[in-house]
């Protein structure tokens, strides 16, 4: 009997996934594109009425049991929703539909979190997030994960935006967790500076980063959006992207400093050949950069790791499979 279809709720995805585990699905992932074993879509986009847009992403992950997926989403002003669509890469059939809230929420954190790991000084233990928004709450966890932490700061232009996020937070962390009145006092002593921002102008210039080892800058994934200013990068001994095409297409920062054109971007590295390879932080490296763009590959990561436990503990609703016969071609 062929598989059932499995329709996972956001209960199902957070029952199953943690940041840990997210990270560790993901950095697999990208050891496996940097090995030609799985490759991403290129984002596409439409836009209509007054702000409202449609998104797809596409990703697979070839050789035995691989699978390829889409997410899909739509926003708008009045709200929005995402799922992502499994299918099995052999054989083309239809797996589980999965709603992509969490799921897009972990992969984002997950890859901040990858690139800690990998770039950040080892012995980093002062942080500073920027931003409160919904992200911002699994960026301080995937910080958490992969790195003893002392003491983070938590900075947004909203005092009661802030005040809110750490008294919300607070209590699930054994370091310390402070609210900071102003940019410079978020960033004064920050070893690693998370930034995730909806920033339309720069706000972070290499003054305010005199402290920083490692910068993750994963807010602004549209070329009209930066936030951090041109001079950071002469601080920069390693920058890094999660995808090089997306960055190329999507980040200004990038933009501005290597060129919108053609032309290759010698100085930059993607993080899943770094991994590969058994790379890291260089010796004696003043700042290393993370941009991550978002990347099908990351979604689908964070699917095989829901799917495949769903399907060995029954979770989700399951459905019957989708047909493979043509209805068409037997009507009379």
């Amino acid at each position: 009997m062929a598989d059932a279809l499995r329709y996972l709720t956001e209960r199902d995805v957070v029952s199953v996934l943690n940041i840990h585990r997210a990270i560790d699905a993901l950095q697999d992932m990208l050891v496996a594109q940097a090995r030609d074993q799985a490759r991403n879509l290129p984002k596409t986009l439409a836009t209509w009425g007054d702000g409202s847009s449609m998104h797809a992403l596409g990703s697979v992950q070839t050789g035995a049991g691989g699978y390829a997926g889409f997410k899909t989403w739509v926003h708008t002003k009045a709200g929005g929703g995402s799922l992502f669509s499994l299918f099995d890469a052999a054989t083309g059939a239809l797996r589980a539909i999965i709603e992509a809230r969490a799921l897009g929420m972990l992969r984002t954190a997950a890859i901040s979190g990858v690139a800690t790991r990998a770039l950040a000084p080892q012995d980093a233990t002062r942080a500073a997030l920027v931003g409160t928004g919904p992200q911002a709450v699994t960026q301080l966890a995937a910080l958490a994960a992969v790195r003893d932490l002392r003491q983070v700061r938590v900075y947004s232009p909203t005092p009661e935006k802030r005040r809110a996020f750490v008294a919300n937070v607070a209590g699930k962390y054994a370091f310390d967790i402070q609210e900071s009145p102003s940019l410079e006092h978020a960033l004064a002593g920050a070893e690693i500076v998370t930034l995730i921002t909806r920033a339309v102008e720069p706000f972070v210039d290499a003054a305010l980063l005199a402290d920083c080892r490692h910068l993750n800058a994963v807010g602004a994934i549209l070329p009209s959006k930066a936030e951090f200013a041109q001079d950071v990068f002469t601080l920069a001994d390693r920058v890094v992207v999660d995808d090089l095409e997306n960055a190329r297409k999507g980040s200004r920062e990038l933009r501005e400093r290597y060129g919108a054109d053609a032309a290759p971007w010698t100085d930059v590295a993607v993080l899943g050949q770094l991994l590969a390879q058994g790379e890291a932080r260089p010796l004696q490296a003043r700042l290393t950069i993370f941009k991550g763009m978002g990347m099908g590959l990351s979604d689908l990561a964070m699917a095989r790791v829901v799917f495949e436990h769903a399907r060995e503990h029954g979770l989700g609703i399951e459905l019957a499979p989708q047909t493979r016969e043509n209805l068409l071609l037997a009507q009379p």
